[in-house]
C-alpha cells in the first residue's frame, strides 16, 4: 500500500508538471502589428487627452482618458520596451493624479512628456524590428 501511494504521488506530480510546462509554452507573443497598433493606439489617446486637456475638458474626465491611456499601453508586450514603457506609464500616472488634485498645467507637462516618451518607444520599435 505504501508503495501503491508512492507511485500514485510521483504521478500526479507529473502530470501536473507536464501540464505546467505546456501552458507555458502555449503562451504566444504579440506579432509587430500588434505591438505596433498597440503603441499607435496608446500615442492617439495620449494625444487625444492632451488635445481635451488644451480645450477646457473637466479633470475628472480627463483623469479617466488617462487610464484609457494606461490600460492601452498594457498591450504594448515587447522585452526591448517593458522598462521604457514602464516609465511612460508613470508619467502618465503623475498627469491622472495631477487631474483629479485640479493641476492641470502639471497634469499638461506630465501628458507631454508622456506623448514623446510613447514617441521614443515607437521609434525605438520600428529601428528594431
Amino acid at each position: 500500500m505504501n508503495t501503491f501511494n508512492k507511485i500514485l504521488v510521483s504521478s500526479v506530480m507529473a502530470v501536473s508538471m507536464s501540464a505546467t510546462s505546456f501552458s507555458a509554452s502555449a503562451i504566444v507573443n504579440p506579432s509587430y502589428e500588434d505591438v505596433k497598433t498597440a503603441i499607435e493606439n496608446t500615442m492617439a489617446k495620449v494625444d487625444e487627452t492632451i488635445a481635451a486637456a488644451n480645450n477646457g475638458t473637466d479633470n475628472e474626465v480627463l483623469a479617466e482618458m488617462v487610464s484609457d491611456a494606461r490600460q492601452l499601453q498594457k498591450d504594448i508586450a515587447n522585452n526591448v520596451l517593458d522598462v521604457k514603457r514602464n516609465q511612460a506609464s508613470n508619467v502618465l500616472k503623475q498627469a491622472r493624479t495631477a487631474f483629479k488634485n485640479n493641476d492641470t498645467e502639471l497634469a499638461k507637462a506630465a501628458l507631454a512628456e508622456a506623448a514623446s516618451r510613447y514617441k521614443e518607444i515607437q521609434q525605438i520599435y520600428a529601428a528594431n524590428h
